[in-house]
């Protein structure tokens, strides 16, 4: 970034190494100079960026910035991560639409699918880091290019062989993207507005489940020489190569290079996404910071997230390889029926995440609203489970699902509990490495042994779920106590009555 003066250098926070509020220590100690830090309370921010000849920007100025990212961040990465789900998932619609017969996946084979995806997703996950280390323009426009064409080669297959081989595949190719995505996201925005920006970009999977099924219906009436599961293939692959170009021109890999901002407003962003958090905006090296790597991978708090995903990941990752089939065992529906019934619920889904999204972001609370999620989808799989009508279990899909809001709600949890960049990295590959297990799982709890009912699978997701509310609620019990900790010692140690209620926010329980 650009400036015209060593004072605007110095307005603008940008440092050597990083971008870092100063600690209460460096205050008493009256140790933090602008050549190293911007303080992050309203007051003294102001005075340091007046004295040094920057205005500092409104409210309303940084609302305008703050819109201006959205428009150009939150649709792009929404339509690509809904063709990120709908590539993985459409294995479901395929199966229904003859693929099962063709390729002869008789004796679990069809199970083994999922877990063969997931094995390849799990395995390198690690790959988030790539989000951080490599510029996002030319690492997204690798990661979509990739996994679109493996999407759409499956239709090439001919025998279990070949299909397992293409899961795998899919799921290394798509460990590059979808994972890193709310990390990138949490490089451009205040820790306190990013869970709704995650939010957004996390709805696209229930987008995508929702005219997948759609799609599919309308895919399954197709009459040609072409058996109909692989025109799903190539119909839903090859558009995601297509974006792939797109995002090379499309996506910033920074503020500082976000040429759609002017310098003003690139500041602006700069000392808005700083407060409270570590940004390496301006640095020499904006790479990944090992020693905070390992940090964010070392923390405990990083556990509880990851037990959490794993959970939600049993309850809700074999929902799109099963649904339709769930919906079609209830013996009311046609298979080509069971494949448009299954859209509605995710329908409902996505207004909820970004209606939970908002208001988590509102009251500044993660925690209580993923408990409460996870509460209702408990609610769900055991109307799927005692259930026998097919009323009452179609209603408990629309429940069971809500388990969904859950991931978005994580992946802003996880971004607030680390200040640096490169910590919330290490976070991310310690929720995303072990949450992913939970699908290894999830995929293989309703096997056609079990239909019409599938009530193990159901009963085992009740219990994960619960188990989501009751880590939910601990994690908030111990950050809820931290804050209370730190609160005692600024009393202690006579900071202002301001100064001791911005750092009661430094955790957002």
């Amino acid at each position: 970034m650009a400036y015209s003066s060593k004072d605007e250098k110095q307005a603008a926070g940008v440092m050597e190494n990083a971008y870092h509020p100063p600690t209460n220590k460096d205050k008493q100690e009256h140790t933090a100079t602008l050549d190293t830090s911007v303080s992050t309370t309203p007051t003294s921010a102001q005075s340091t960026l007046a004295s040094a000849g920057y205005t500092p920007a409104t409210a309303a100025e940084e609302a305008a910035v703050i819109r201006k990212l959205d428009v150009r961040l939150l649709p792009f990465v929404f339509v690509l991560y809904s063709l990120s789900i709908l590539d993985r998932s459409n294995i479901s619609n395929a199966k229904l639409a003859g693929m099962e017969e063709d390729l002869r996946l008789e004796g679990g084979r069809y199970e083994w699918l999922g877990t063969g995806f997931y094995l390849g997703y799990i395995l390198f996950q690690w790959l988030t880091a790539g989000w951080k280390q490599f510029p996002a323009h030319i690492w997204a426009t690798f990661a979509i290019f990739f996994w679109g064409f493996i999407a759409t080669i499956q239709a090439t297959t001919t025998n279990f062989t070949g299909i397992m081989a293409c899961r795998v595949i899919l799921g290394l190719a798509e460990a590059t993207f979808g994972p890193g995505v709310p990390l990138y996201l949490s490089f451009f925005y205040p820790r306190e507005k990013v869970g709704f920006r995650q939010g957004i970009f996390i709805s696209g999977a229930a987008i995508a489940n929702a005219y997948g099924g759609a799609l599919a219906y309308g895919i399954t009436q197709i009459d040609g020489r072409v058996a109909p599961w692989r025109i799903l293939f190539v119909i839903e692959g090859i558009p995601t190569c297509c974006v792939a170009v797109f995002a090379w021109f499309f996506l910033p890999d920074s503020i500082a290079k976000a040429r759609f901002l002017t310098e003003r407003e690139k500041r602006t962003a700069t000392i808005a996404t700083a407060r409270e958090q570590v940004i390496d905006e301006g640095a020499k090296k904006s790479g990944i910071r090992w020693k905070d790597l390992w940090k964010g991978m070392r923390d405990p708090k990083s556990i509880l997230p990851a037990i959490m995903y794993f959970s939600v990941n049993v309850s809700f990752a074999s929902l799109p390889l099963f649904l339709p089939t769930i919906i079609e065992e209830i013996g009311a529906f046609s298979t080509i029926q069971s494949q448009g019934l299954s859209a509605p619920p995710y329908a409902l889904v996505f207004v909820s995440i970004i209606a939970v999204s908002l208001l988590s972001d509102r009251f500044r609370l993660r925690g209580p609203f993923i408990a409460a999620a996870a509460l209702i989808a408990a609610a769900g799989f055991m109307m799927l489970a005692i259930a026998t009508s097919a009323a009452a279990r179609y209603t408990g899909v629309f429940l069971a699902v809500q388990i969904f809001v859950c991931v978005s709600l994580l992946v802003c949890w996880l971004s607030n509990l680390h200040a640096s960049e490169s910590g919330r990295t290490g976070g991310f590959i310690v929720m995303y490495t072990v949450g992913q297990c939970g699908p290894l799982v999830g995929s293989n709890i309703f096997p056609d042994s079990q239909a019409p009912y599938f009530r193990k699978g159901m009963w085992i997701s009740t219990a994960f779920c619960l188990l989501v509310a009751v880590t939910a609620a601990t994690l908030s019990a111990w950050l809820i106590k931290e804050n209370k900790n730190t609160q005692r010692r600024e009393e202690e140690e006579g900071e202002s009555a301001d100064e001791e209620r911005e750092t009661m926010r430094r955790n957002i329980w």
